[in-house]
Order: structure tokens, then C-alpha cells, then sequence
């Protein structure tokens, strides 16, 4: 059983821990000690001629256990016969004050990214060697970063009204990360081996695999402050994917992901009825027409529309403190919807909430975030209301007067704690069923005196507008055939104003974000207005010898 534990240290002002501020008991493990140890050396002992102090201390450890079976045409890949661990060390100092530190700024030498080391050893004397050795590097860049951010601050004027940092309560939340078991691997294996041999027998398809994956990650986090956490986390999914040539030479690609609720043991049942469907849609697929430019009402399925709403609704309200630099006027990784709180953003169909406290949602884990990545606990955000965005994913980096963190920071290998979003349900006022859903995609589209429409049910990847898999509806008679060569290169944000329906068939979409995974929960969405072109892909020359 897993056992829960909060602590809160409202603190007036930023200093040390060390400097008679509560600290949360710790959990007994060589994570933490090693981690209190090194952060304590830190604060007392790391100084250097000319450049200010360490102010603020915060590690970050990943300890990750995977283990892959796959195979294709019904036999395994030697790959992963054990289960792989890695450990990895993220470390982050604030120099300076609270009032002026370095952090929130860029420039040719100090890119927005803590120091790390992917893949350490799993031992209190390594973890040691390895805060000690990242904490010396990320000391050398803040304060090379501090003296650049002083100068850009005195050339660009800037006022000093704000400080560079806010204070805010500190929380500390530890999951019991009990040693992980896995399944009985022989009866995947034979499952993987089995759905994957499905393929073999159908000669238009050059390549079926078949992956299932457990991933295990265990994160240990403590700053200075006395915030911390220890949480687990466990994912499982089956993944599909055929290639083959359609009809006329294009080199097609069909995938999908299958996200299960456990690893115990396989329902073949389930799975086989899964694959089968899969593989029916990748046969028509086969005989598909290349898309032409378009513009009408679009249907997204619940994956597609979560991939549709991650583009053009999370990446806008994320990032919204603009990083200054010297080597860029504007921040180009700032969310576009910073400035525009209160005003409408997307449709009055849907309302968009963040839920950083949710474990899990239709069976399926979600990433429970009680404690972001400054220490601070996290709140549940919602985001829109009758369209128009009511707030903003905080951190203590302040956007004005009178601002407080909502616990919305995360921190990995790429960035510093920003603002982020982690669980986004999208949830429709009015869910249609799937029959309400398609007779009113139809009469959209009977209304635009269209032939056909389009349904979309998969993007190629994460950060594609390339389509996987989609339909040409025709608007008489509902009849579907499919289409490929769709590109989305021109959604924008505006899209968003343009939903005028959602499904009630919700689904859990996994992400993995620069900062780590998130999730984005969604119904199918009906756009009345959206342009698809036609994408520039060529066909491919067939294998000179059929595969035997």
C-alpha cells in the first residue's frame, strides 16, 4: 500500500533551510540522503572570488525501469531480454538573491537548462560524485549567466520593481516507492509474438511489429526551501505499427497505441480484437486517396483532437514568464496566450482544466504532480470558461504585482522550472453520443454543399501535421474511405474559436514533453472550418524483389 505524507512551511522570504527554516522528515533512502548532504555542502562551502553566492538549491533525480518485449511476423526481438534502470541527476542554483538572481535569462552561453548527467550510478557514493560534479558546472554557467543578466538589465534599463523571484509555500509529498516487480514476461512474449504474426500472411505489408513496454519512473525531488517530493510512476502500453506501399507507391506508415490499465496479465481476448481492427484499417489504407486542398468542416477522434488541442491551446497558455536575453528580443518558446486573460480563446462548446492532482482517469494512470518542480503545491487550474482563459499556469517567477505561484513549474533536461500544464481535460457541456456526433458532422457538411469531409483520427507524431490515418466522410450517405497526404500546416490558435461540437468518448492521450510526460484527456471535437492541403510527399520505388 502506498503511503501519503504532506508537509507545509509558509515561508516569508528565501532563504536556506539550514537557516532555522522547518525541513520535512525525508524518506530513509540513499536519493535523499545523498541529496541533503550535497545541498548542505552546497550552501556552506561553494564560493568563489567575485561572483555572488548560492542562494537557492534544488536536485532533481530520475530513476527510470523499463523493460520492451516486441516482435514482428511472430517472432521476438532479442532486444531488452532484462529490465533496463538508469538513474539520471538534474541540478539547479539560484546566485544572487531572490530580489536579483541569473535565472530567466538566456544567452550564446547559457542556454535555459539545469545541468545533468544522464545515467549515473545507483549509489549513495555516486550520487554524490555527481551532485558534486553538476553542481560545480551549473555554479560556473549562473555565474557567467549573473553578470551577462546585470549588464542586459542596466543596457535595456529595466526597472527593478519587481523581484526576480516570489515567495511561496513550500510542500513536501512522499509516495512509498516500493521495489518493482514485473509480470510473468513468458506470457507476453507469447502474446507480442502471436498478435505480431497476424501480419505475416498479408502481402502488401512489409513490416508488423508488435511492442509492449513497462516504464517505471521514480522521482525523488528537494530544494533548499524544504520542498520535496517522492513519487512513482508506472506506464504500460501495446504498440502496433505496419508499413507498407499503398496503391500508388506512397510509403505509408499506420500506428497505434494501445494504453493498458495493468501489466499483471494480457487479455488476448481484447488485444487480438484490437489488433485485428487495426490492421482492417491499415488494409483500406491500402487503397486510399491522396488528399487535395481543402477547406471545411473536420471531425477529430479523441487521439487526434488531443494532439490538436497540445498545438494549439497548451503551448499557447505555457511558458508566459517571456525569458529575457541578449541574444533575441522576443522569447519564442513564450505562450502566445500570455496577454490574454479574460479574452475568448476557444469555443464555449468545451472547458479546458488542468489536473495536476488526478492519479488516473478511466483506468489509465495519470501524472499526479501534488508539488511542482520549485516546491510549491500544485492546484487544480481551470483554464477556460465559456471560452474566454481565466487563468495562467504560475511560478515564482512573478508576471506582476501581487503575484503568487499556483504550483504549475516543472524542470527537466531542457529547461529550467517554467510554466506548464499536466493533466488538460477537455470537457464538453453538451457531449453528443457517437450517432449525435456523426449526424451532426454530416449536416455541417451537407450545410458547406460539400461531396465529402474529413474525419481525422491520428497525426503522424507528437510534433507533426502530417496525418496518420484519416477518412473522406461522404456528406450523403456517411460512407468512409480513407486518405492520406494531409497536411495541418495551417491550424492556428484562431481553429480553436471554430469548435461547434465534442463526443462523450474521452480519452487519455500521454505526451512526452520537453519537461516529461503529460497527459491531455479528450473527447472527439467537430470543427466547422479548418484547411487541409495536400502534403508535397512523393512515392516511393517499390523493393526490387517481393518479401519472401
Amino acid at each position: 500500500m502506498r503511503k501519503f505524507l504532506t508537509l507545509f512551511c509558509l515561508l516569508g522570504v528565501l532563504v536556506p533551510a539550514a537557516a532555522g527554516k522547518p525541513s520535512p522528515k525525508l524518506p530513509d533512502n540513499i536519493y535523499f540522503r545523498a541529496m541533503q548532504d550535497e545541498m548542505k555542502r552546497t550552501l556552506q562551502e561553494l564560493r568563489a572570488k567575485d561572483s555572488p553566492n548560492p542562494y537557492y538549491v534544488a536536485y532533481k533525480l530520475m530513476r527510470t525501469v523499463y523493460l520492451e518485449k516486441d516482435a514482428s511476423f511472430g517472432e521476438l526481438y532479442p532486444f531488452f531480454e532484462a529490465p533496463q534502470t538508469r538513474l539520471d541527476v538534474l541540478v539547479m542554483l539560484g546566485i544572487g538573491s531572490d530580489k536579483s538572481d541569473q535565472l530567466g535569462f538566456a544567452s550564446d552561453h547559457f542556454y535555459y537548462e539545469p545541468r545533468y548527467i544522464k545515467s549515473v550510478p545507483d549509489s549513495y557514493e555516486g550520487l554524490r560524485r555527481a551532485l558534486w560534479e553538476r553542481t560545480n558546472a551549473e555554479y560556473l554557467a549562473a555565474s557567467d549567466a549573473y553578470v551577462q543578466k546585470q549588464a542586459y538589465k542596466r543596457q535595456k534599463a529595466l526597472p527593478d520593481t519587481l523581484p526576480d523571484v516570489t515567495p511561496a509555500p513550500q510542500a513536501a509529498v512522499f509516495e512509498d516507492a516500493e521495489e518493482f516487480s514485473l509480470p510473468d514476461m513468458k506470457k507476453w512474449e507469447e502474446t507480442v509474438k502471436k498478435l505480431s504474426a497476424k501480419g505475416k500472411d498479408l502481402s502488401w505489408i512489409e513490416n508488423f511489429t508488435v511492442s509492449f513496454k513497462i516504464e517505471r519512473e521514480e522521482t525523488y525531488y528537494l530544494n533548499s526551501l524544504g520542498g520535496a517530493y517522492q513519487i512513482p510512476f508506472t506506464k504500460t502500453d501495446l504498440k502496433l505499427k505496419a508499413r507498407f506501399r499503398n496503391q500508388d507507391g506512397y510509403l505509408q506508415e499506420a500506428e497505434d497505441t494501445i494504453q493498458l490499465a495493468g501489466f499483471d496479465a494480457p487479455d488476448e481476448k481484447a488485444l487480438e480484437e484490437k489488433t485485428d481492427a487495426f490492421l482492417v484499417d491499415a488494409a483500406q489504407m491500402y487503397n486510399a486517396y491522396k488528399a487535395e486542398a481543402y477547406l471545411g468542416p473536420v471531425l477529430f477522434r479523441p487521439a487526434a483532437a488531443a494532439q490538436f488541442v497540445q498545438q494549439q491551446f497548451v503551448w499557447n497558455v505555457e511558458n508566459v514568464k517571456p525569458l529575457l536575453s541578449n541574444r533575441y528580443e522576443n522569447d519564442e518558446s513564450a505562450g502566445l496566450f500570455r496577454d490574454k486573460k479574460g479574452m475568448r480563446v476557444i469555443s464555449n462548446v468545451v472547458d479546458v482544466i488542468d489536473k495536476p492532482l488526478l492519479r488516473e482517469y478511466q483506468g489509465k494512470p495519470l501524472v499526479f504532480m501534488p508539488v511542482d518542480d520549485e516546491g510549491v503545491p500544485s492546484q487544480n487550474l481551470q483554464l477556460t470558461s465559456q471560452g474566454r482563459l481565466r487563468v495562467l499556469p504560475q511560478t515564482r517567477r512573478p508576471l506582476g504585482e501581487n503575484h503568487q505561484s499556483n504550483g504549475h513549474a516543472r524542470m527537466n533536461f531542457y529547461t529550467y522550472p517554467r510554466e506548464s500544464l499536466t493533466n488538460t481535460f477537455v470537457e464538453p457541456k453538451m457531449p453528443l453520443s457517437e450517432k449525435e456526433l456523426e449526424e451532426e458532422f454530416l449536416a455541417v457538411c451537407q450545410d458547406w454543399e460539400l461531396e465529402y469531409c474529413y474525419q481525422i483520427d491520428v497525426y503522424e507524431d507528437i510534433n507533426g501535421s502530417l496525418v496518420n490515418r484519416a477518412w473522406r466522410v461522404y456528406a450523403q450517405d456517411g460512407r468512409k474511405v480513407p486518405a492520406f497526404g494531409l497536411d495541418l500546416r495551417n491550424l492556428y490558435s484562431r481553429s480553436l474559436r471554430d469548435i461547434i461540437a465534442a463526443g462523450d468518448d474521452k480519452e487519455v492521450i500521454y505526451f512526452q514533453r520537453a519537461y516529461g510526460l503529460s497527459t491531455i484527456v479528450s473527447p472527439s471535437l467537430l470543427l466547422e472550418e479548418m484547411e487541409i492541403l495536400p502534403s508535397d510527399v512523393k512515392p516511393d520505388k517499390p523493393p526490387f524483389i517481393d518479401k519472401p
